[in-house]
């Protein structure tokens, strides 16, 4: 989901979050949600960088709606990766002090939430003029102290699921073996990684002659997933696909810029591919151009959302030529689900929350969880056979 705690949100007329779409959103079969929040504009600047309590408590409001709907909810800290996080390589010691202390805030405020909300460090770490080893070197540092503050912090976060990200929440083998030897490092069960994955990129925004989802764009999707299985789901270390989808599709706003029915193929693939590789998905929804209208909560293009939700448990049988429809299976009608008091989630990253308990059994790799990041360590007391399944 699009940051539904982004200050700026409202003025492109894009509303922010409300309980009924959280209904909606459970409703249409998603088990987990993810809710970038920017906090820049609502933190001092200066020492002790205090967050504007009023904002606190809104994202805490948004959190728990979701929470209440059985969904599991990863929690980040979003557009502040390039608003004055990247200014590290000039700034060391301030935009690190400032980034322990915005933890040290967000992990006392929801210290006692329950193990299904997932803290993720900070989205696509970039740094300002940097080479990718001075980058990843900036990376680690920020995780470490994400990591070192939080399980600090007390209450459930000295066990709660934590999301750190590759540089750039870049796939590349070499940003994945940098994340893998920290994480090692920290001799934690409960971490999960986060990556993201926008396509091959010619194709996903429609230049050099790149207008179909032929073999070279599908190979690379299937790399992408194959290099998260071999570095960390095959050997029981979850990953979270933090956000996925095409950079220039769907867009109501403006003429397409790729053509239906390449864009369906390549929406029904990712299903597949991570369902292989048993990692978790999460669409990655800019507001309400694109995938549900928040303020309708109807689906802007119901037979794309069919196709993707088919792809969480099977491949299409008769893929779509060229400007043809999609033949798939219509969703449910969405809108608010009935004001029942929801069931503790049962399934969502993985099967149940992680309670320190040890881990059921896997799900299946046809499972619509896409068997995310990684239940295969249900041995280890604690560890995320629990990692939130298909989210929005």
């Amino acid at each position: 989901m699009r940051p539904t705690l982004d200050p700026r949100r409202d003025v492109l007329g894009q509303p922010g979050g409300h309980e009924a779409l959280f209904d909606t959103i459970k409703s249409q079969g998603f088990r987990s949600v993810r809710i970038p929040v920017t906090w820049t504009d609502h933190q001092s600047p200066s020492a002790p960088y205090t967050i504007d309590a009023t904002w606190m408590n809104r994202v805490k409001q948004v959190v728990d709606w979701a929470l209440a709907d059985g969904l599991y909810v990863v929690l980040n800290v979003h557009h502040d990766s390039w608003q004055w996080l990247a200014t590290m390589p000039t700034d060391h010691d301030g935009v690190l002090a400032r980034f322990k202390a915005t933890w040290t805030q967000i992990a006392a405020k929801f210290k006692d939430s329950p193990r299904s909300l997932l803290l993720a460090s900070n989205n696509e770490p970039q740094f300002n003029n940097t080479t990718d080893a001075q980058g990843i070197q900036y990376n680690d540092e920020l995780n470490s102290a994400f990591h070192s503050v939080v399980r600090q912090s007390g209450g459930n976060n000295a066990t709660r699921l934590l999301v750190p990200p590759t540089l750039h929440t870049n796939s590349g083998q070499n940003f994945l073996d940098a994340l893998a030897g920290e994480m090692k490092s920290f001799n934690d069960s409960n971490l999960v990684v986060t990556v993201h994955y926008y396509g091959y990129y010619p194709f996903s925004v429609n230049v050099a002659g790149s207008t179909q989802f032929d073999a070279t764009s599908q190979k690379d999707m299937t790399d992408h997933f194959a290099r998260a299985r071999a570095t960390f789901t095959s050997k029981g270390i979850p990953v979270y696909l933090g956000e996925y989808g095409l950079l220039a599709y769907p867009d109501s706003n403006r003429p397409s810029r790729i053509e239906r029915g390449e864009a369906l193929k390549f929406f029904e693939q990712p299903g597949y591919e991570a369902r292989t590789a048993r990692v978790t998905t999460a669409l990655w929804d800019p507001g309400t151009f694109a995938y549900l209208n928040r303020t309708t909560l109807q689906w802007t293009d119901p037979a794309l959302f069919a196709a993707i939700r088919s792809s969480w448990t099977a491949r299409s049988g008769t893929p779509p030529r060229t400007g043809s429809s999609w033949r798939s299976r219509a969703p449910s009608p969405p809108g608010p689900s009935p004001s029942t008091p929801p069931a503790a989630p049962s399934r969502g990253f993985g099967r149940s929350p992680a309670t320190g308990s040890p881990s059921p059994a896997p799900p299946s790799p046809d499972s619509r969880a896409t068997a995310p990041t990684g239940p295969t360590r249900p041995s280890r007391p604690g560890t995320p056979a629990d990692c939130p399944g298909r989210s929005t």
